[in-house]
């Protein structure tokens, strides 16, 4: 299936349901839900024009490129994503290049509500009383990045309706950084009661501790 293809066949249901356009964070989610993958294999790569950014994916990721409003910012902006998925896990990467240094600090704000927002959404549709639980936000250290005030990590414990519809408990880590006027977000959605791909939280960490700028 194409990216485009891909994009409008996860969508289609929004539209028929008379819903706004979904935001950045779910159709992150939404593409994710499509994806398959025969088993691990993490392989290290740069995305195109995200600043030399060194990622690590346990799978080949699917690409696309859509305009999305962020929260903060005026208008739309064109954003790149980049997304696998395996057993129910999925890994995914976000990205734009602001015209402006004073757009860092709101965009990056704004993708942390996007993603709050749609957590929330997506567990309404599993009961209207279902609210995720979000840890404390801690600092995010990717080597050479810009350091910003709004660059933090976050982890949420939520629920999602599963490909038939049904409750399903998930653990969602996002990372939010920049580099120059490029902001990031790096998210991986496991499914809480399944037995992870590695020990503990490490498809998470592996991931999220893999991004790394040039020198």
């Amino acid at each position: 299936m194409t990216d485009t293809a891909m994009l409008r066949h996860v969508m289609a249901p929004f539209y028929r349901a008379g819903r706004p356009a979904v935001s950045l964070a779910a159709a992150l989610a939404l593409i994710a839900l499509t994806g398959c993958g025969r088993g691990p294999d993490w392989r290290e790569m740069k995305p195109p024009d995200a600043d030399g950014l060194q990622a690590r994916f346990p799978c080949k990721p699917d690409s696309a490129s859509r305009m999305v409003a962020i929260p903060g910012l005026a208008g739309e902006r064109r954003v790149q994503m980049l997304v696998c998925q395996h057993e129910g896990t999925s890994w995914s990467l976000a990205y734009t290049r602001l015209g402006d240094v004073r757009e860092v600090t709101p965009a990056l704000e704004g993708l942390q509500q996007s993603l709050r927002s749609n957590l929330q959404a997506a567990a309404t549709l599993v009961a209207p009383d279902v609210r995720p639980a979000e840890s404390p936000p801690v600092g995010v250290d990717v080597p050479r990045m810009t350091p910003q005030p709004a660059a933090r990590a976050l982890a949420f414990r939520t629920e999602r309706p599963d490909g038939l519809g049904r409750p399903m408990k998930m653990r969602v880590n996002a990372w939010h950084f920049a580099h120059g006027l490029t902001v990031f977000q790096a998210v991986v959605w496991q499914p809480a009661e399944r037995p992870a791909l590695e020990s503990g939280d490490d498809v998470a960490d592996t991931f999220l501790q893999g991004f790394q700028f040039p020198e």
